[in-house]
């Protein structure tokens, strides 16, 4: 009997075992149910690259991705606040089309997560190399994500420039204030400009002090992250000079760097004791060709040494248009379209009108880089002048700048800033400047255009495709009083003088005025800008030949003309 009962012990807790052991795993199939029940639903974003978010940023703020140069692309990307859910593990695949040739970009980034209703800005690096060439780049954005929701690829447009030198020298030196006297101070005074076509990064420059016994009272050493082709950096040191100092002069030692290492000048010069600053101030220009006062360019001789008359010509009045940045108003134009140093033939003309020609400042009008518009309320207002002087005013007219033939007929445009290559029509025609000038009877009318009218250029012409080629422009014949002075014939092109920072025309005219002092008559000055201009184009390799048009009623009589008429 015992043993019956133990065995029904037995049978009852194995079945007791068993029956724990069923739960046991139902127990854990249920939790597993349970938890992939329990997993979220994966929702999908609602991605967009917002409108007009897309922004090319360079390191120099030219608007080109020039050789050698970091840049940025930036977007901003959009998660709607009616999508589904967040966006996560997103990754940007950025592909190049075009000029590509030496631009580095990362092939994808990866992105942070973007909440629903959130908007980023995300970032694309860009390097260009040395080997960056002139083109269009295509750079093209792709917002991947996991569940396929990334918005349209995308894409942007940008310039490239190839590498252009810089050449960062001094240009001058003197004493701004005080006198060059043993045992007293002055400020010595320098100007470093970079003369080349290309931008200087990581500018140093130091200034040395090579006789014993002289020594600087203030900072010697002058940093600038970058500087500009054409920009100027008016510099300046505090400096003494011992008692017991044994020479006639002071030796300065200008020491340039800029970050590749070999596009920079040292500067050695030397100031004579009881050298201090001339009567005659000059201003030093801001990099855009603008600034306050009568800005002198330096680097040319005819810039310096301005004869000065003493007699003031109330009745003569000019108009002086310089024209250079074409590419800062025309986006798709390249800055090699510009023309080089038209700024400073303008600032330096009227230099010559108010100093040699004794013109009063107030009745000179000076317009920089002129758009149509203020091209022909200029025109008007020298007009008006001649008609309240009721036949007794002289009007001076000088323009430097890009000038084209319309393709259809060739007759000749002045182009102002605002217009490109493609539409010469909209500049301003030789005929309606003849004809403004010429409406109101005048003592004598001069005119002087430092530019071509064949398509040519200075540098490169605005008409696509026109090297090599030119264009014989149609001739219009000057009106009233009238004589014309031009700087090239024919289909030629109008060159710059590298060397003197100026068109060859426009140095070769002040360099007449200059040597002569005003002593001069139409005639000869004519005749010995003619023959400069073409021995010094030659020699550049360039051929050029200025030219003359006069009205039919003075053809006997505009050679004698002379200043002191």
């Amino acid at each position: 009997m015992k043993g019956v009962i133990q065995g029904v012990v037995c049978l009852l807790g194995a079945l007791a075992a068993g029956t724990w052991a069923v739960d046991a795993q139902v127990e854990a199939v249920t939790k597993r149910a349970m938890t992939i029940q329990r997993r979220p639903v994966i929702a999908p974003p609602q991605l967009s690259i917002v409108e007009g978010s897309v922004r090319f940023e360079d390191n120099n703020g030219n608007g080109y991705l020039d050789a050698n140069e970091q840049a940025t692309l930036t977007y901003k990307l959009n998660n709607a606040p009616t999508a589904l859910g967040d966006a996560q593990g997103m990754v940007c695949e950025i592909r190049l089309e075009g000029a590509s040739s030496g631009v580095t970009v990362s092939e994808q980034i990866r992105l942070a997560d973007l909440p629903r209703g959130a908007t980023m800005e995300f970032a694309v690096p860009i390097q260009s190399s040395m080997k960056t060439k002139d083109g269009e780049l295509k750079v093209f954005l792709k917002i991947q994500e996991p569940l396929g929701f990334g918005p349209p690829e995308t894409s942007v447009n940008i310039n490239t420039l190839e590498f252009r030198q810089p050449e960062l020298l001094v240009v001058d030196h003197r004493v701004k204030e005080g006198e060059i006297i043993r045992g007293q101070a002055f400020t010595y005074q320098f100007l470093v400009r970079n003369k080349g076509a290309g931008f200087a990064y990581d500018v140093r420059c130091e200034l040395e002090l090579l006789d014993e016994g002289v020594q600087p009272l203030s900072t010697q050493s002058f940093k600038f992250n970058q500087m500009e082709p054409g920009e100027v950096k008016e510099l300046w040191v505090s400096v003494i000079v011992p008692p017991d100092y044994p020479h006639q002069e002071v030796q300065f030692k200008v020491v340039l760097d800029e970050s590749l290492g070999r596009y920079a000048e040292t500067f050695i010069g030397a100031l004579p004791l009881e050298a201090m600053l001339d009567q005659a101030m000059w201003q030093v220009p801001t990099s855009d060709g603008s600034g306050s006062g009568s800005a002198v360019f330096f680097g040319s001789d005819v810039d310096r040494n301005i004869p000065t008359v003493k007699k003031v010509q109330d009745q003569r009045f000019a108009l002086i248009i310089g024209n250079e940045k074409y590419a800062t108003s025309n986006p798709g134009l390249n800055p090699t379209q510009n023309v080089p140093f038209a700024e400073a033939d303008a600032h330096i003309m009227q230099q010559y009108l108010q100093k040699l020609w004794g013109i009063p400042e107030e009745n000179i009008i000076l317009e920089i880089n002129a758009t149509k518009v203020t091209m022909e309320r200029a025109l008007a207002q020298l007009s008006n002048f001649a008609e309240a002087l009721e036949g007794e005013a002289e009007l001076i007219f000088y323009y430097s700048g890009h000038g084209l033939p319309s393709e259809a007929t060739k007759e000749p445009f002045l182009i102002p800033v605002d217009v490109d290559g493609d539409a010469p029509e909209l500049g301003l025609s030789l005929e309606q400047v003849y004809a403004e000038l010429g409406e109101t009877p005048t003592k004598r009318t001069t005119v002087f255009l430092d530019a071509c009218f064949s398509g040519g250029a200075r540098n490169e012409s605005l008409i696509a495709g026109m090297k090599g080629l030119a264009r014989v422009p149609e001739e219009v014949e000057a009106g009233g009083n009238a004589v014309v002075f031009a700087s090239s014939s024919g289909n030629q092109s109008s060159g710059v003088f590298e060397d003197q920072e100026h068109g060859y025309f426009t140095y070769f005219l002040l360099k007449y005025m200059q040597e002569s002092k005003g002593k001069l008559n139409y005639g000869d000055m004519f005749d010995g800008v003619r023959k400069e201009v073409k021995l010094q184009s030659n020699r550049d390799g360039r051929d050029q030949e200025p030219s003359v048009r006069v009205a039919p009623t003075i053809i006997d009589e505009w050679r004698l003309w002379g200043l002191d008429d």
